[in-house]
């Protein structure tokens, strides 16, 4: 399997692919911890907590 991973890093345009999808998701992580202004997070932490009372928490915790 690691050869197969190496192989297809050999190749030009599937080594662009690789790492265009990596930088994509390292983008996607830095971005999902950067706080958003104008937002109050113990409001939102708050809401979270009313809705988790109910069947749409257990949604949301599936999700989570």
């Amino acid at each position: 399997m690691l050869s197969a991973f190496i192989s297809s890093l050999r190749t030009p345009d599937l080594r662009r692919k690789i790492l265009f999808t990596l930088g994509i998701v390292v983008l996607y992580r830095i971005g999902a911890s950067v706080p958003s202004p104008g937002v109050n997070y113990p409001n939102v932490q708050q809401c979270i907590a009313e809705v988790s009372g109910g069947e749409s928490g257990q949604i949301y915790s599936l999700i989570n």
